[in-house]
């Protein structure tokens, strides 16, 4: 009885350590520009894996009047990204605003003549040689980055992409306020773009059920060469001004990494996983994460044929550290259910010797251990998977899958 007592008390201080931590899944940070002579704070929001997978690094979306938009886009990014696997994982770098007057000063260019100029060179000078080297150095980011903002914030977007077009990969521009100047935008656009015919920019412009905008106009002056090739419009009737930027983002993003999307959910053949890989390092410079259900549905698919599920193993070794974890702790997993204990823990050596701090795989461990007797180092093992979620700040479903595991230990002590 007194075993007990300890065991049961044990638990409940785990569990008071758990559920007392604060829930976090980005930081704030701040960067002080020269160009623009001021600190400038930003929000960085970190995918599901962020502290978790080795050697792995994101795609970052950059998003102007952050203090306002930070908390839905960081909702969206981890319920497509981390949860619905339909666009990469990826980092969000929210641009503080620093209140009304200087984010509309920001956004807006400086036009001869125009009494309500703004200084958007200078902000994007310091986006360029400022914001993104300093985000670069100091967070796991691919080369891979997308600028998006709303309404006021779409002037700048589009500013960017006219005199900037390679400062990004895409750009996003949610109902953007063209009619800001008397449609000043036009003139810009008309000096640049209507004279070269063409740009290097991937522009998406979006359009609530809004009138006056003067996007149509503004889509309307666009080269036809350039509309036809690096705009990107859709209209959404049935949203208005501020609720556009949801449906604008998945639309947009759901576009830009289709490629990297595999449609099938899983692939038949180490060949098609490793074919459809490398045409997404040809267009992305990056193959990203791959998903934790492209993983799981390919073994399933596979889990009959040794040969090729060997090869797959090997590529994914090859292709992602991460998504060979996974492959391993998923197998393994599979094999418990199945009582081939052996195999299955040498999986779990195979993948902890990639990364010996996955949850996951000590979650697997603990259980292999259970199922073969021995408690105390089942115990051991899932305390340290507890232990590990907590200081990567892991999800609280993902806590609860190892909350699970303890407490069928618990039951055995």
């Amino acid at each position: 009885m007194g075993k007990r007592l300890f065991v049961y008390l044990l638990l409940l201080c785990v569990l008071q350590n758990v559920f007392s931590q604060d829930i976090s899944i980005g930081k704030r940070d701040k960067v002080y520009s020269k160009i623009l002579q001021q600190d400038r704070e930003f929000s960085v929001y970190f995918p599901p894996s962020y502290n978790t997978a080795i050697n792995q690094e994101y795609p970052v979306l950059y998003i102007l009047d952050g203090d306002y938009n930070f908390q839905y886009v960081a909702g969206f990014l981890e319920l497509q990204g981390g949860i619905s696997e339909v666009i990469p994982e990826m980092i969000l770098v929210a641009i503080s605003g620093k209140g009304t007057n200087e984010y509309r000063r920001n956004c807006k260019p400086k036009i001869e003549g125009l009494e309500d100029s703004g200084n958007a060179e200078e902000m994007a000078g310091f986006i360029e040689k400022e914001l993104i080297p300093y985000v670069n150095k100091n967070y796991k980011t691919t080369d891979y980055k997308i600028l998006g903002g709303h309404s006021v914030g779409g002037i700048f977007v589009i500013n960017t992409a006219i005199n900037h077009p390679e400062l990004f990969n895409d750009y996003i521009a949610i109902s953007p306020a063209l009619w800001w100047g008397k449609n000043a935008m036009e003139g810009v656009m008309e000096e640049t773009w209507g004279k070269t015919k063409s740009t290097t920019a991937s522009l998406y412009i979006s359009l609530a059920n809004e009138k006056g905008m003067g996007v149509n106009e503004f889509i309307k002056k666009i080269p036809k060469s350039i509309m036809e090739k690096n705009i990107h419009y859709r209209e959404f009737p049935d949203e208005v001004h501020n609720s556009v930027g949801l449906p604008t983002y998945k639309w947009a993003l759901g576009a830009i990494f289709k490629n990297w999307y595999v449609a099938e959910e899983y692939f038949g053949s180490a060949e098609a996983l490793k074919n459809h890989y490398i045409e997404v390092q040809k267009q992305y410079g990056s193959v990203f994460n791959i998903p934790y259900t492209i993983v799981g549905n390919t073994h399933y698919m596979l889990q009959k044929n040794d040969t090729e599920r060997a090869k797959v193993q090997t590529v994914l070794q090859e292709l992602n550290p991460n998504a060979f974890v996974l492959f391993n702790t998923y197998r393994a997993g599979k094999l418990v259910a199945n009582k081939e204990y052996e195999e299955a823990e040498k999986l779990v050596n195979d993948a902890l010797a990639v990364n010996p701090n996955n949850f996951d795989t000590y979650n697997v461990f603990a259980k292999i251990k259970l199922a073969k007797g021995n408690t105390a180092e089942a115990n051991e093992a899932i305390d340290k998977a507890i232990n590990l979620a907590i200081k990567q700040q892991a999800r609280q479903w993902q806590t609860n899958e190892l909350l699970e595991t303890k407490a069928e230990i618990h039951k055995k002590m």
